[in-house]
This record gives structure tokens, sequence and C-alpha cells, in this order.
């Protein structure tokens, strides 16, 4: 694991047609520190400066704040649960005993894929729901991603049919020739 980065622990269990997927986040410590050495300073600066602050300024700081916070709890102590089954995928975050959660029809899911990580986003999967992409299973890496692919694949082959689900799933475009490759430049 680079410096800074994180990683999570995935639990899979299937029984009773569901595949049940528990990411667990595994925050790096030295990062955890240096977070909570942000906040002190962060928030001893917004309380230092608070009667100057215009009203603008202080929602933004107190919402930066109470993020940080909320975030910080996640990486300690939070959750997120998937499930798979014949009716749906539900997605389950948990942080600090407070529950949210989306429920998206299976009918509506397709492209159930690894997503490639960029800056800034710590998602490992994501499918298509309509015309949006929904991303979850944050944290995971690619191939952790791919096993819960596989997984799916293997544990409810006819859910992972619907969703269009494969592990691995990119394709790669050569040119047929170096004439061809000039013609086109």
């Amino acid at each position: 694991m680079k410096l800074g980065g994180q990683g999570a622990k995935v639990d899979m269990i299937a029984a009773s047609g569901i595949l049940r997927v528990t990411v667990s986040p595994k925050p790096h410590w030295l990062w955890m520190l240096f977070e909570a050495a942000f906040l002190i300073v962060f928030g001893g600066y917004t309380l230092r400066y608070w009667a100057a602050m215009s009203m603008m300024l202080k929602i933004l700081f107190v919402w930066v704040i109470v993020g940080a916070v909320v975030g910080w709890f996640y990486q300690l102590s939070g959750s997120e649960v998937i499930e798979f089954d014949a009716k749906g995928i539900r997605i389950r975050k948990d942080i600090l005993g407070w529950e949210r959660m989306r429920e998206y029809r299976i009918d509506d899911c397709r492209s159930l894929e690894a997503h490639v990580k960029g800056e800034g986003d710590e998602y490992g999967l994501q499918c298509k729901v309509g015309w949006r992409t929904v991303r979850f299973a944050e944290y995971i890496s690619e191939d952790q991603a791919n096993e819960v692919l596989s997984t799916l694949q293997k544990e409810l082959p006819d859910v992972a049919g619907k969703l269009e689900a494969n592990p691995t799933h990119f394709t790669t475009l050569e040119w047929a020739s170096d004439e061809v490759r000039e013609a086109h430049v």
C-alpha cells in the first residue's frame, strides 16, 4: 500500500439467492493522524476568526469541518453492504449507526463493471441505472472488484447476466497494419 493510500476488507457471502458484499475501509493511520491535525488547525482558525467572518464563509467552514469529521468517522467505523439478488441491488452505508440505503431494480441496471479510479475517486464498482452511472464499493481495489464480479457470475449467473457483469471488461483496439495507420494520420 502506498503512503497515505487506503484499502478495504471485502467479505462475500452467498446464500438463498443473495450475494452480500461487505466493504470495510482500512485507513492508513498516518493519513488519519494528518487529517485529525488538519481538523484541529482548521477548527482553531475558524474559531479564532469567527466574529470577523461573513455568514457565507461561516457556513462554508462549518460544512467543511462537519464533512471532514463524518468522513473521518466513516473511515474508522463505517461499512458498506452491497446486496445482489433477482429483484435488485441494495447499497447500504453505515456510519456510526446512521444508515443510508439506495435500492435499484435489477431491470433498470446494466453494465456492472470494475470502475477505473481517477484522482479523488475511490469507488471500485459502477453500473448504469437508466441514464446515469452509479458508483459504489468505496476503497476496494480493481482486483477486489473483479473478485466480486466473478463471485456474482458463479453464485448468481442469472443476475450477472441481467447486469451484464464481466470481470476485466476491457476491449483493446489495435490497428490492422502500418499502411492503414498512415492512411488515417
